[in-house]
């Protein structure tokens, strides 16, 4: 299912693919000249299997120097002309490469250089031909399926006008103005996007629809005010941007983005916003999900019997927790506390030495052997092996109007163990600490960085209570 937050990594992602595609269509119709039409004299046919091996050499070696060139680079687009030289470019150090490489081949396999010749002409026309059509067709797409980001505009201008022009006029932008917030009456304001109120309303407008990025388009306010309204966006999980006027708001992940050639400043991405880094993660998820139920299963089935024994109630202990951008989602445990655990103090966190806890509880707990049905969940896709631990629902909104910056933590999946939790930051620890650690985490993810949290956590019980 796509959402609109991923609309850029799907972009990249259908981009090269339309570029292998490309690459395959020119060889087809290079294959059937040169070898099937009767128009160039030939001896003997080749093997095909020989050809493919090479295209899909050729490909990767293409996809690699596209790379390079900023082909894939959707933050800047490049002008017509632009895209043009650089994928002759591409297409001519590719073609470089391969012909070095061929030396090496060249005593196993032997390739019809006017083949290739005919293969490097006709895939410069399709790489074109295929980038602008799927770029039109990939717009047309996220219009009539409502994918395209929902923008709402601070201030209104020159600037402001501008880019909601180009916007609109751009099939390609991805993005469409919903709505402007002005002190003021606007007479230019085109009839197509409301005045939704005042930018001091920001919260209360953010909190009533669905928006996913606030651009600043004036820079005629304090700094306070605007450091204000990224804190507000933050709470609602909304990219903010500006006009890049102004750079010392925020030092830290800025970015400098692109829509059809307006330039906006803006926080920059985490490792995890890439779709290929998700992907990563998601299938180390599933492999890891699939081991740990199976180690796990007898471990499981003897607490359950002994939680079973020791006291009446279920085994097994259903939350609601908030995932992924504050879904709320059904979280599972081995039982480790009494049935009326709550019912005099409602919500509240677990603590050393804490009444509640059953005696097989307390050692389920010390050694984290309580989140092992988490497994099904990590496997389900509603949290991850490694990531902030899911907080409650009564808790997210106590906290997100408390404590700064604590919304960001579920712009990604929740994990059973993280980079707070194996560092002792759990139950009645210092919110802000775990906070940090869990951005931290987001700005330092890697494979690595996960496998290491997991190694910790199987000898860190520090807090587990």
């Amino acid at each position: 299912m796509f959402r609109r937050k991923d609309v850029r990594a799907y972009t990249v992602t259908f981009t090269v693919l339309s570029d292998f595609l490309a690459m395959y269509l020119a060889f087809a119709i290079a294959w059937w000249l040169r070898f099937k039409s009767g128009l160039i004299p030939i001896q003997d046919t080749p093997h095909l299997a020989n050809y493919l091996a090479l295209v899909t050499l050729w490909s990767l070696v293409l996809l690699i120097v596209f790379h390079l060139l900023g082909l894939y680079n959707i933050r800047m687009p490049l002008p017509f002309l632009t895209e043009v030289a650089r994928v002759t470019q591409g297409m001519c150090i590719s073609l470089a490469a391969l012909f070095a490489l061929s030396f090496f081949l060249r005593p196993q396999y032997e390739f019809s250089r006017s083949t290739v010749f005919l293969m490097a002409t006709f895939s410069m026309a399709w790489l074109l031909l295929l980038r602008n059509g799927l770029r039109r067709a990939w717009g047309q797409f996220l219009r009539e399926h409502d994918l395209l980001q929902r923008v709402l505009l601070i201030g209104w201008g020159e600037r402001s006008a501008e880019l909601a022009q180009n916007i609109k006029s751009d099939i390609n932008s991805g993005r469409q103005i919903v709505g402007v917030l002005s002190d003021e009456e606007i007479r230019d304001l085109p009839p197509d996007i409301p005045r939704l109120g005042r930018p001091g309303e920001l919260s209360q407008i953010l909190s009533r629809g669905t928006f996913d990025e606030v651009i600043l388009g004036t820079l005629q306010m304090p700094h306070q005010q605007i450091t204000d309204w990224i804190l507000e966006c933050e709470q609602h999980l909304v990219q903010f941007s500006l006009v890049p006027d102004l750079f010392e708001i925020l030092a830290s992940r800025v970015h400098l983005d692109f829509v059809s050639g307006v330039p906006l400043l803006g926080l920059g991405e985490f490792p995890l916003d890439r779709l290929f880094n998700r992907a990563m993660k998601r299938a180390f998820d599933v492999i890891g999900s699939l081991v740990g139920l199976a180690l796990s299963a007898p471990v499981m089935v003897l607490a359950a019997a002994l939680v079973r024994l020791e006291s009446d109630g279920p085994v097994f202990y259903v939350q609601e927790r908030c995932g992924r951008d504050g879904t709320p989602f059904r979280m599972f445990k081995l039982r480790t506390m009494r049935t009326d655990a709550e019912e005099e103090s409602g919500p509240v966190w677990a603590r050393e030495n804490d009444p509640r806890r059953t005696r097989i509880g307390g050692i389920l707990r010390r050694f984290n052997l309580d989140e092992t049905p988490q497994f099904w969940n990590v496997l389900a896709g509603q949290m991850s092996l490694v990531g902030p631990r899911p907080e409650r629902p009564f808790f997210v909104e106590q906290f997100k109007e408390e404590i700064r910056h604590y919304m960001p933590r579920h712009t990604f999946k929740p994990g059973m163990t993280g980079w707070a939790q194996v560092n002792g930051l759990r139950g009645n620890t210092p919110l802000e600490d775990r906070i940090r650690y869990d951005l931290y985490y987001f700005e330092n993810w890697s494979v690595w960085f996960d496998i290491r949290i997991m190694m910790s956590t199987l000898i860190n019980f520090r807090n587990a209570y």
